[in-house]
């Protein structure tokens, strides 16, 4: 699978840039990039890939569905920004994309400039201020759970599968998890 990215220069010409994903992602991964389930779920040890993964597959397809957003959830927003945000911007970086993607820190957010679309950052302090989340440009597709093993209440769960469920035929739950034993109900699969 080849990512191409336009990039245009200051005369306007094109520059065609082609990245090999599978070169990126590796070869153990390619049943989880071809995964079309309702629920991903992903276990591993630390150092596994698992989120460098989730974050290549999440930026490489908002740039190819057009109307495409995703939230992204810990237990704790304050987390957020030293895991999955910064593994995202590892993405973007990685895919030499740059260019077409605005990160702000405040709020935690990213942009995918030609098309509007968004990556929103939530924590589950509150599991019912995800509920409310409303996208400008497309819908809400895919949700990312890191660590979800953190989420203590399968009803905390329930109310973010529902919010998701409702807005968009083309939607994932990803979650990743290290310590898989530690609740029953994290097991999607």
């Amino acid at each position: 699978m080849i990512l191409q990215n336009k990039i245009i220069n200051k005369n306007t010409q094109q520059q065609v840039n082609n990245i090999s994903l599978q070169s990126i992602v590796g070869k153990g991964y390619a049943e989880y990039w071809h995964c079309k389930c309702r629920y991903r779920v992903c276990k591993g040890s630390r150092a596994s890939k698992k989120s460098k993964t989730t974050a290549l597959w999440i930026i490489s397809n908002m740039m190819k569905y057009k109307e495409a957003n995703t939230l992204v959830i810990r237990k704790t927003f304050r987390t957020l920004k030293d895991s999955c945000f910064t593994e995202l911007k590892w993405a973007i970086h990685r895919l030499q994309v740059d260019s077409f993607w605005e990160i702000k820190e405040s709020p935690l957010e990213m942009t995918y400039k030609p098309t509007g679309q968004k990556i929103y950052f939530r924590g589950l302090d509150d599991p019912l201020k995800v509920t409310s989340i409303s996208v400008d440009i497309g819908v809400l597709c895919w949700l990312w759970i890191e660590e979800a093993y953190e989420i203590t209440k399968e009803s905390d769960f329930d109310v973010i599968d529902e919010s998701i469920r409702r807005r968009s035929s083309r939607r994932t739950i990803q979650t990743n998890n290290n310590n898989i034993k530690s609740l029953e109900w994290t097991s999607l699969d």
